[in-house]
């Protein structure tokens, strides 16, 4: 028997442990009903994880359940649980909402978990920007546009998230005081660092148009997108060349990688591997779609 706990064996010393604890918790639950829930928990908890580990967590949870024992006094549905606690409160108590699910029927719905996380991470974009300036009320407004658009079922909540992402960056790169609008140039130095947000921004851009008087026109320059693409796999290769361990999965990277810098041809390594690569004098010939490529080897 460990010291100290006389001839009880850790098990029991553990469960006791935490039944103490569950009964300590108990008394601070106002109704009977949050109290019979938080020991019924207790007790699948110590079955579900084991004494040792429930005795340790148990009072992390009480939280909860006092939290449900302020809000309602009773175990309430998974709607009202989401609109208190919102999906990231619920990701926090993993085990109690398995519980309230394996014991209470508490059916979680992942659809309106998704959009709970989406309007999250909404409201992050819509508070980033300046407190009382101009971009704070140009991005409200624009929200409000996608929210009705939402409510229509023109647009989903994460279709609307990506859109006001590229509004606030592009706002916050335009003036970090959030006092002036983005002009031509602004929209073009934007686009030039990310051009992959084109289509994201062209709302917003249509947006400023309509409410604002510009004449702002999302545009990519391909050349010195290309450019860039080139530098930034020119760097990637120079890495890969310094690595010491270049096995299969080095060598598949390297082709993936070798291809679209010499040749201007994206493969994805489950294509790559459907086709016939070869050893040739300090390379190697990737030969696909009839075509055969030579590629250096670092």
């Amino acid at each position: 028997m460990p010291a100290g706990r006389g001839d009880v064996c850790e098990p029991c010393y553990w469960t006791r442990t935490c039944r103490k604890r569950i009964s300590i918790g108990q008394a601070g639950l106002t109704t009977k009903a949050l109290r019979e829930a938080f020991g019924e928990f207790g007790e699948w908890l110590i079955r579900t994880t084991g004494p040792h580990k429930a005795a340790l967590k148990i009072n992390h949870f009480l939280s909860f359940f006092l939290e449900l024992d302020q809000a309602w006094s009773r175990i309430p549905s998974y709607p009202e649980l989401l609109h208190h606690f919102g999906a990231e409160g619920l990701r926090r108590v993993r085990l109690p909402m398995r519980w309230l699910h394996e014991e209470k029927g508490v059916e979680p719905d992942h659809q309106a978990k998704r959009i709970s996380s989406e309007k999250r991470r909404i409201q992050a974009y819509l508070s980033s920007m300046p407190s009382a300036s101009l971009s704070e009320s140009v991005l409200q407004t624009y929200w409000q546009q996608l929210e009705a658009r939402i409510e229509a079922g023109r647009t989903s909540h994460t279709s609307a998230r990506f859109a006001l992402s590229a509004a606030a960056a592009l706002l916050l790169n335009t003036d970090r005081e959030g006092q002036r609008l983005p002009n031509q140039g602004d929209v073009d130095s934007y686009l030039s660092a990310v051009p992959g947000q084109a289509a994201s921004v062209t709302g917003f851009t249509n947006f400023l148009n309509r409410q604002h008087a510009t004449t702002l026109t999302p545009r990519v320059d391909e050349k010195r997108v290309r450019k860039r693409r080139k530098e930034k796999l020119a760097r990637t290769m120079m890495q890969m060349a310094k690595c010491a361990d270049q096995g299969e999965e080095w060598k598949e990277r390297w082709i993936v990688t070798a291809m679209e810098y010499f040749h201007d041809k994206k493969v994805t390594k489950k294509v790559l591997r459907q086709q016939t690569i070869e050893r040739s004098g300090d390379g190697l010939q990737v030969s696909m779609d009839g075509v055969s490529y030579w590629l250096p080897i670092a």
